[in-house]
C-alpha cells in the first residue's frame, strides 16, 4: 500500500485521482457538480457536495460548500483514506471548486486528521487565461501560502507544459501535466522500495522531505553523453527549469533529495556543492545510489521552496494593468441602463373605427353597377 492518498477536488483534481487510481494510490474525489464525477470511473470513493451544480469559477461557492458541509466532507475524507502517511489535495487554482474548497479544506484536515500530512497539488494556469482565472489563481496561492502547518505544495504549471508543447491542445496540456506529476510521485515512492550498498533513500527520507513546508519539485534527467562534474549539474539545473513546475526562482532549498541510478563510474562525477550552487545548499540532504546497467538517470527534489513570485506576478500584471477597465466592467454589471427617445409614444396607439348602423338597402346599393 503507497504511503501517500491523492484526494482529488473540483474536475481537475478528480483527474488526476483517476490517474493516481491507476497507479494504484488510494484516492477518493469531491466535487459540487455530480456530472463532473460520475464520468471518473476509476475512482470509487466520490461525495458530491449537496444542494451545488458546480460552482461557475466562483470561489466563493467553492469555500461556501466547504463551510456548509465541512463534517461530512472530513468525515469522507476520514474514511476514506486507511495507512497513508501523507495525504495531497489536488485541485486546480484557476476555477471555482476546486480553488475554493483547496486552501479552507486543507487547513480544516490538518486540525481533524491527528497524525497526518497533509499537503497539495495546485495546477496553475497558462499565462493567457482571462482576468477571472488570474484572480482565483491569486487569491488561491496566497491563502495556500498562509496555511501554517501545510506540507509540499506541488505547483504544477501548465506554461511549462505548453512551452515544451506549444502545438498541443489544452485537454493534451491538461492531460500530460497530470501524469507526469502522478508519475513523478510515483518514481520517487518506488525508489524507497529498492535496495544498495551505496546508500539507500528510504521512505522516512521521502516523509522527511515532503513534510516540509512550502514549494515542492522532483525532477529527472538522463546523463547519457556527461563527462565532467560540470555537465552533470547543468544537467540536473536544466531539469529544473524544464520541469512540469513553476520554475525555481530564487536561493533557499531547506531538505534536497538526489537519486542516483546507473552504472557506477558516472557515479564519481557527483558534486554535491555543484549541483546546487544555483539554489544553495540545503539544511538536509536525503540521497540514493543504486548502481544497474541501465542508463544512468539523476531524480532530484527540491523541498521547501519559496512560491514563485514573479511566476504569479506575471499572472497578475495584466490585471493591474486593466485595474480600470475591470471595474468598470464589474460596476456596469448593475449600473447600465437604455433610455428609449420614444417615450412620447408610451400612449400612443391606433384608434379602431366606430361600428355604425346603417340599412341594409343603402348597402347593397353601394356594389350596384
Amino acid at each position: 500500500m503507497k504511503s501517500v492518498g491523492i484526494l482529488g477536488v473540483g474536475q481537475a483534481g478528480g483527474n488526476i485521482a483517476g490517474i493516481a487510481s491507476a497507479l494504484g494510490f488510494q484516492t477518493a474525489l469531491i466535487n459540487t457538480n455530480q456530472r463532473d464525477g460520475l464520468v471518473n470511473t476509476s475512482v470509487e470513493k466520490k461525495y458530491f457536495v449537496p444542494g451545488y451544480n458546480g460552482a461557475g469559477q466562483d470561489r466563493s461557492l467553492g469555500i461556501q460548500a466547504v463551510r456548509d458541509h465541512y463534517i461530512e466532507i472530513i468525515d469522507f475524507v476520514k474514511r476514506s483514506f486507511k495507512g497513508v502517511k501523507l495525504l495531497l489535495v489536488a485541485f486546480s487554482t484557476d476555477g471555482g471548486t476546486g480553488s475554493g474548497m483547496g486552501p479552507i479544506l486543507i487547513d480544516l484536515l490538518l486540525d481533524q486528521l491527528s497524525g497526518l500530512k497533509v499537503g497539495a497539488i495546485a495546477i496553475v494556469p497558462e499565462r493567457n487565461v482571462l482576468a477571472g482565472n488570474r484572480i482565483n489563481t491569486s487569491q488561491c496561492i496566497e491563502e495556500l501560502s498562509k496555511i501554517d502547518t501545510i506540507s509540499s505544495v506541488f505547483l504544477v504549471d501548465n506554461d511549462q507544459v505548453r512551452k515544451l508543447n506549444p502545438q498541443s491542445s489544452k485537454q493534451e496540456i491538461y492531460l500530460s501535466a497530470n501524469h507526469q506529476v502522478m508519475e513523478a510521485i510515483n518514481h520517487v515512492l518506488k525508489v524507497t522500495q529498492k535496495s544498495s550498498f551505496f546508500g539507500n533513500f528510504d521512505e522516512t527520507d521521502l516523509m522527511n522531505l515532503l513534510a516540509t513546508r512550502g514549494v515542492t519539485i522532483i525532477a529527472s534527467t538522463p546523463i547519457n553523453d556527461a563527462k565532467t562534474t560540470a555537465d552533470i549539474s547543468s544537467k540536473i539545473q536544466l531539469s529544473w527549469a524544464n520541469s512540469i513546475f513553476c520554475p525555481v526562482e530564487s536561493q533557499g532549498v531547506i531538505r534536497a533529495g538526489l537519486i542516483y541510478e546507473g552504472p557506477e563510474n558516472i557515479s564519481k562525477l557527483i558534486n554535491v556543492p555543484s549541483i546546487f550552487q544555483k539554489v544553495g545548499e540545503p539544511l538536509q540532504l536525503f540521497e540514493g545510489t543504486y548502481i544497474s546497467d541501465a542508463d544512468p538517470t539523476f531524480t532530484t527534489i527540491l523541498a521547501g521552496l519559496s512560491f514563485p513570485t514573479r511566476r504569479l506576478q506575471n499572472l497578475e500584471e495584466s490585471l493591474e494593468r486593466n485595474k480600470d477597465r475591470l471595474q468598470k466592467l464589474v460596476n456596469k454589471e448593475y449600473t447600465q441602463t437604455y433610455k428609449s427617445r420614444a417615450t412620447w409614444a408610451t400612449d400612443l396607439k391606433a384608434k379602431k373605427p366606430e361600428k355604425q348602423a346603417g340599412s341594409l338597402t343603402l348597402k347593397l346599393s353601394k356594389y350596384q353597377k
